[in-house]
């Protein structure tokens, strides 16, 4: 027998919940694991300005031929310009550019030209997204780890975080979070990201951005804060960035990656080796959402709605955040739960053990994941209350 020693892997942490929800009988079961954006009546809708321009793309769309490998010419250059705002223009000679197959392509193509050119190591957000191990592991790369969160102060660790990246090798990739930290909800301030800018200027430290939520902290322009801020300095950098989330093309998989080198000659040779990666990989990605991404930032009108909607999403996220910080902390005796008011994005971290979380699960039907990362877009009006008084009753002794 071929395949006798072939071991069953463990279940994906997400998906695999996810399973087990839909095993779940119980009428009052809440989801509230995985990252997708749901309405007041958890519904998961499609943008109605990406429906718009998708109506527009197909009667365009004439043509069966591959793109090229790099992608689609037109969004590369539109979503370019959506991420790096005024100095997209000013530094396009510097900047190659990718369209893959979603965010978490764009991580594991970077990743694959890190460790082939620059290092076999990297560093994470200590916590981060349980799949950069799995995409970074793959790879080839050892992880290594940043202080970033406490779970015992539910806290920021900035000055740990500072020292760290001082006392670590020089020219070392650090992976960070763009904005709407998953899991914890809790991002840098513009004033801390320039605090860390000088100490990977002077370390030659490589940042590599994942960038899954733009618009879901803010708004479009401020999220995009640290990509412009390093690349007006002059760093090196790279940017996985996702449309999953911010244009509701989950299930299409468009992404983006973006590497900011020195010169025009770092710029052609760095281009010449992604596309083989991506030619030895997927060959050159799908049509049919590069297309209506480029239809919206292309045409003002299309633009001006997505951001309205974008907006509203976010409203809704930061409406419904509000009421479930509220209702713990109103009825918390010995938890804190206060540090909930300042997350941002859909997440959100309870600080709960993982004894908390699998007892939310079994005895109530809440389901979260690790140490209680609440996707905070899973609360309505219907069930938030009932979220609350579980969660009180299993953290809260």
């Amino acid at each position: 027998m071929v395949f006798e020693n072939v071991k069953k892997a463990s279940k994906d942490a997400i998906f695999g919940l996810n399973e087990t929800y839909r095993a779940d009988t119980r009428k009052n079961k809440v989801y509230l694991a995985v990252g997708i954006y749901m309405d007041e009546h958890l519904n998961k809708p499609l943008m109605q300005v990406v429906k718009k321009a998708q109506d527009q793309v197909i009667n365009q769309e004439t043509i069966a031929n591959y793109l090229p490998v790099p992608g689609n010419p037109a969004f590369i250059e539109e979503y370019g310009k959506l991420l790096f705002g005024q100095f997209y223009e000013d530094y396009k000679e510097r900047l190659s550019g990718f369209q893959t197959v979603g965010g978490t392509s764009a991580l594991r193509m970077g990743a694959d030209f890190l460790f082939q050119e620059v290092s076999k190591t990297v560093y994470f957000p200590d916590p981060t997204w349980p799949n950069h191990y799995s995409i970074f592991e793959r790879a080839g790369f050892k992880i290594e780890h940043y202080p970033y969160y406490s779970f015992e102060a539910n806290a920021l660790e900035t000055t740990a975080l500072v020292e760290k990246l001082k006392s670590i090798p020089s020219k070392s990739i650090i992976l960070f979070h763009t904005c709407c930290h998953n899991p914890t909800g809790s991002d840098l301030t513009e004033d801390e990201w320039r605090g860390l800018l000088p100490i990977i200027k002077e370390k030659e430290h490589l940042p590599f951005f994942d960038f899954a939520y733009m618009g879901f902290n803010k708004g479009v322009k401020q999220d995009r804060f640290p990509l412009e801020l390093f690349i007006e300095a002059g760093v090196n950098f790279l940017v996985a960035a996702s449309c999953s989330k911010s244009f509701s093309l989950y299930c299409q998989r468009l992404g983006a990656l973006y590497v900011f080198s020195s010169n025009k000659k770092e710029k052609e040779h760095i281009d010449s080796q992604i596309k083989k990666i991506i030619r030895a990989s997927y060959s050159n990605p799908p049509a049919h959402a590069s297309y209506i991404v480029a239809q919206i930032l292309n045409d003002p009108k299309l633009k001006e709605q997505w951001i309205a909607e974008l907006d509203s999403m976010r409203h809704r996220i930061e409406t419904m955040r509000k009421k479930f910080a509220d209702g713990l902390v109103k009825k918390a005796k010995h938890k804190d739960f206060s540090p909930i008011y300042k997350h941002k994005g859909m997440f959100s971290y309870c600080a709960l053990s993982l004894e908390e979380v699998d007892q939310l699960i079994k005895e109530y039907g809440v389901y979260t994941l690790m140490q209680g990362r609440v996707n905070i877009c899973g609360l309505n009006d219907k069930n938030i209350d009932y979220v609350i008084d579980s969660m009180i009753k299993v953290a809260d002794k």
